[in-house]
């Protein structure tokens, strides 16, 4: 009985993985490009898988890490998709190879501004942050 109790529980934790850390993740495509136009920013899209070792790393390492949110949540419009239970868009299926995480940085347009798959530490991730704003920001 107590290894069933405990298979039991396993899989429950399982699933009741916090995917969101301290990011204010949007909750449609259309809202997102609404506000990124109206606000001049982009769209950063994390595509995960459920099982995906890295994109929980991303997770409960990076988008848990306060100065990571924080730039997140000011100078983005994040949406998060796990791709073997949501639908995604047609346009972030246009971008999306299969390979997990796959982070996609959108203009409000649906155009690619820059893209890379795979998790990175979160000083690394916020270099990457601040390097993609800074170079939408300076082609207005």
């Amino acid at each position: 009985m107590k290894k069933i109790l405990l298979t039991f529980f396993m899989a429950i934790s399982m699933f009741a993985f916090e995917w969101s850390g301290k990011v204010n993740w949007a909750m449609s495509y259309d809202l997102a490009k609404q506000i990124a136009l109206k606000e001049n920013k982009l769209i950063m899209v994390d595509i995960a898988l459920t099982n995906c070792p890295p994109c929980r790393y991303l997770a409960k390492n990076v988008y848990t890490n306060d100065e990571v949110a924080n730039y997140i949540n000011k100078n983005f419009l994040p949406l998060f998709y796990l791709a073997d239970k949501d639908e995604l868009p047609p346009i972030v299926q246009n971008y999306f190879t299969g390979s997990t995480p796959t982070i996609l940085f959108l203009k409000p347009s649906g155009e690619l501004v820059y893209s890379f798959i795979g998790a990175r530490p979160p000083k690394t991730f916020l270099s990457i942050l601040k390097e993609v704003n800074s170079k939408y920001k300076g082609k207005k």
